[in-house]
């Protein structure tokens, strides 16, 4: 007879507990048909050293799945998730998700069931918005959170933790690392350096969470300067990984092209109007964030 896997579903979280509260439910109600081998059990790492989080996990206290709360005082995502993994113990898969984010009742069972299906070392899947308020209407034109698409167990080069199932082996002589707890982009540090090593990263189209987003997010200031900083890191992690000549000479060419086609963009909205001009503001934004990055300026996105 096969021996049970464990699936740890590891959450960080940060002072936001209605968000905590609603993944928590979604977890609680996730559907694992098909999925009678596998043992789940849930990792909340509180990184609010007063504990905060505690209150909305003991509400779950008659949780379907076995429920791990830890408090990590280190500030910042590396930290947290790297408590999470140590929680994780004897897991044989893990699977990351925001406190932002709810799950879609098959989120789970679709990431396991394609990393079966491929063999993959990482899966990852789309990350819906759900906006707290209504969005304005240049918003939704341009598209920004507009979710990725790929094709069903596609190959990919890159992955992010906000919807990931990863095999715990890889975890094994790996972490996030802590140099980018301030400068964000620690998720795409970690799966650049998998990639690089080898690893299998594949995409599932039905692997599905949802992300709130809030109305700060909403603003041209935060979008241009979320853009700024992913360009930033990566080429910070280009510097670090991967940092031939060749290699710099190829990102500087991206980054110059991608500020000429903000540019057009940019003086596009004269006619195309506001999504426009944010969709060029955030073209040129990556493209001198690729460049600081090659510079080796760091963006501290975090305080």
């Amino acid at each position: 007879m096969k021996s049970a896997s464990i699936a740890a579903v590891c959450v960080a979280t940060y002072r936001r507990p209605d968000g905590l509260r609603k993944l928590l439910q979604s977890l609680n109600e996730l559907a694992l048909d098909g999925l009678e081998d596998v043992q789940l059990k849930i990792v909340v790492v509180d990184n609010d050293g007063t504990a905060s989080a505690r209150a909305v996990v003991e509400e779950f206290s008659r949780m379907r799945w076995p429920l791990d709360y830890t408090v990590e005082p280190s500030r910042g995502e590396p930290y947290a998730r790297n408590a999470a993994l140590e929680r994780a113990g004897n897991a044989d898969i893990i699977a990351f998700i925001d406190d932002d984010e709810c799950a879609d009742r098959q989120w789970l069972a679709e990431l396991v069931e394609t990393q079966r299906r491929t063999q993959a070392d990482v899966v990852f899947g789309p990350v819906l918005p759900r906006f707290d308020v209504t969005p304005p209407r240049w918003l939704v034109k341009s598209g920004v959170f507009d979710p990725l698409d790929y094709p069903p167990d596609s190959a990919q080069h890159f992955a992010y933790v906000g919807n990931t199932l990863v095999r715990a082996a890889l975890f094994a002589d790996a972490r996030f690392s802590e140099r980018f707890a301030r400068l964000g982009g620690v998720d795409t540090h970690f799966f650049m350096k998998a990639h690089l090593r080898g690893c299998k990263i594949v995409w599932s189209a039905t692997a599905r969470v949802y992300e709130s987003i809030p109305p700060s997010r909403m603003r041209i200031a935060w979008l241009v300067r979320r853009e700024f900083r992913r360009g930033n890191t990566l080429s910070l992690c280009l510097l670090e990984l991967e940092a031939s000549t060749w290699r710099r000479l190829k990102r500087t060419l991206h980054a110059a092209a991608r500020i000429a086609r903000g540019s057009v963009f940019i003086l596009s909205a004269v006619v195309r109007g506001r999504a426009a001009l944010v969709l060029g503001l955030r073209e040129s934004a990556f493209g001198l964030g690729l460049l600081a990055g090659l510079f080796n300026y760091e963006y501290k996105e975090y305080p």
